[in-house]
């Protein structure tokens, strides 16, 4: 049986690993002490029982995942629904609201008799009417718009954009907001059109994985001849043939008859020795950014407003912004105990209240990248060495599993992978 090595052990690669096992003698390879990427949850222990709690990859929808569902149901995954509204807190102009009707849009009563505050919300309705129209017109895809671009040519307001757009866009892709302004216009409102964002009553129902998503990923390991080889990073790849790639670790030197790049595209360009022009092409168009996440139990963090609590918290001031997931209605969590997860905390998180610090680090999509996507596919025409991962296209988790299909019906006829194409693409 031949030999692949699979480098990153995130959606792409244990995805690839899962359908590839019964056609390769399969080896992964990761750097981390532990296997899964973004699927990291921590176990937290309670005087009287044991709490799993998400900190990277939580939740999953039944329209726009079709991938992931027909792996989990695979893998005979459980999954209870989740909440996923959505609350604003802007130090800066004052704002606190969640977008749960009248109730959360004015649980701020001075916000009865504010006249700009009637126009955000006019703003709102207007971009979430006018938006999708000038998407399906051409328009979008004719004028290649960043957002900042075709923010301004709309007309849209300052307001408009601090306490909504860009916040949520931000919140969504773990993206500063003045970066969000460059974010292709065209692809943000397809998402958003995609995921039912646009709208009070379009929203998808949302799920999350029973016992936390660590759960697929120990299902998937247990099906794998040979165990992740975690903490053992790759320094680089080298093709010695049509069909023979040396791979060399930390720990070893070793030949393979393929090898599946699933990692981060700066770190997959990096390891590469004889990286081809195209590769250097393409994989140089996606930078990304570092984005630490704090488990806590700290709820001074949250919006002094408890009515807007919501499943995503996003809060703003001078010093930066920061997302806060309370997990609890993410993950219908068996505990009174309210945890929460912080991406990039402006606030001093109490000591005490610290479950575990995490570094992740997530793509900054541009108009430069979304070209590469487009052209991406070309750099697994020929092998031995094949790419994947979830920058390839939107950066979710149904993206990361897509592009390790791709691969494996390159390399196999395998009916239960077969790729099956996500609702909506970028362009």
């Amino acid at each position: 049986m031949k030999r692949i090595a699979i480098i990153g052990s995130g959606i792409s690669g244990m995805g690839a690993a899962y359908y590839l096992k019964d056609h390769f003698d399969v080896t992964v390879f990761e750097k981390e002490n532990r296997p899964g990427g973004h699927t990291n949850t921590i176990t937290v222990e309670e005087k009287d029982r044991i709490v799993p709690v998400d900190t990277g990859f939580i939740v999953f929808n039944h329209v726009t995942y079709p991938n992931l569902l027909r792996l989990f149901a695979d893998l005979e995954i459980e999954q209870h629904p989740a909440s996923m509204g959505f609350s604003v807190w802007n130090r800066r102009t004052g704002i606190q609201y969640c977008g749960s009707g009248l109730s959360g849009l004015f649980a701020q009563r001075r916000n009865l008799m504010r006249p700009w505050y009637y126009r955000f919300l006019l703003e709102a309705n207007r971009f979430n009417a006018e938006a999708p129209a000038d998407l399906h017109s051409g328009l979008l895809l004719d004028k290649s718009w960043t957002m900042r671009e075709y923010l301004d040519v709309k007309g849209f307001d300052e307001a408009f954009r601090e306490n909504y757009i860009l916040p949520m866009g931000s919140a969504i892709w773990s993206t500063p907001m003045d970066q969000m302004l460059d974010f292709p216009a065209a692809a943000l409102i397809r998402f958003f059109e995609n995921h039912g964002l646009l709208g009070l009553n379009t929203h998808h129902q949302w799920y999350s994985v029973k016992g936390g998503s660590r759960t697929y990923l120990d299902r998937i390991r247990s099906f794998l001849k040979e165990d992740v080889h975690s903490g053992e990073a790759v320094l680089s790849v080298k093709r010695l043939g049509p069909d023979s790639v040396e791979v060399t670790t930390s720990l070893r030197v070793d030949s393979f008859d393929a090898v599946i790049m699933a990692s981060h595209a700066p770190d997959t360009l990096r390891m590469l020795v004889d990286a081809t022009p195209l590769e250097k092409d393409i994989l140089s168009q996606f930078p990304y950014h570092p984005n630490k996440a704090v488990l806590h139990t700290d709820a001074s963090v949250m919006p002094p407003i408890k009515r807007i609590w919501s499943a995503w918290n996003y809060k703003i001031d001078d010093a930066g912004q920061t997302t806060v997931y309370h997990m609890n209605r993410l993950q219908n969590l068996p505990t009174d105990t309210d945890y929460f997860v912080s991406i990039n905390e402006i606030d001093q998180i109490r000591e005490d209240k610290i479950v575990r610090e995490i570094e992740y680090e997530h793509p900054l999509f541009n108009m430069r990248s979304l070209l590469a996507q487009k052209r991406f596919q070309d750099l697994n025409e020929t092998g031995p060495v094949y790419f994947a991962g979830a920058y390839s296209r939107y950066g979710f988790h149904e993206d990361g599993l897509l592009s390790a299909l791709k691969v494996v019906e390159r390399l196999v006829r395998e009916p239960a992978a077969r790729p099956l194409e996500t609702v909506g693409r970028w362009s």
